[in-house]
């Protein structure tokens, strides 16, 4: 099965099923539209799902790395 094309509604049904990454993705690709109608769609409805996690996720990474960095450091002693 190829790439799907992406349209609004599929970006739509995304959301819809919590797949809110994928919508996005989709929204942001929609918002380089030549088409000034979609672009301005796209742009909306990526106002309405609100800001990504995925700077959220990385923080929490570099939060859980350096405590695993600390508690390895505590294992070994000084």
């Amino acid at each position: 099965m190829g790439e799907q094309l992406p349209t609004l509604t599929l970006a739509e049904l995304y959301s819809r099923q919590g797949l809110h990454g994928r919508a996005r993705d989709i929204y942001q690709q929609l918002a380089r539209s030549d088409s000034h109608e979609l672009r301005a769609e796209a742009e909306k409805r990526l106002v309405a799902l609100g800001p990504s996690a995925r700077e959220e996720i990385e923080l929490l990474r570099e939060l859980m790395a350096r405590v695993q960095e600390r508690r390895r450091r505590v294992w070994r002693g000084p």
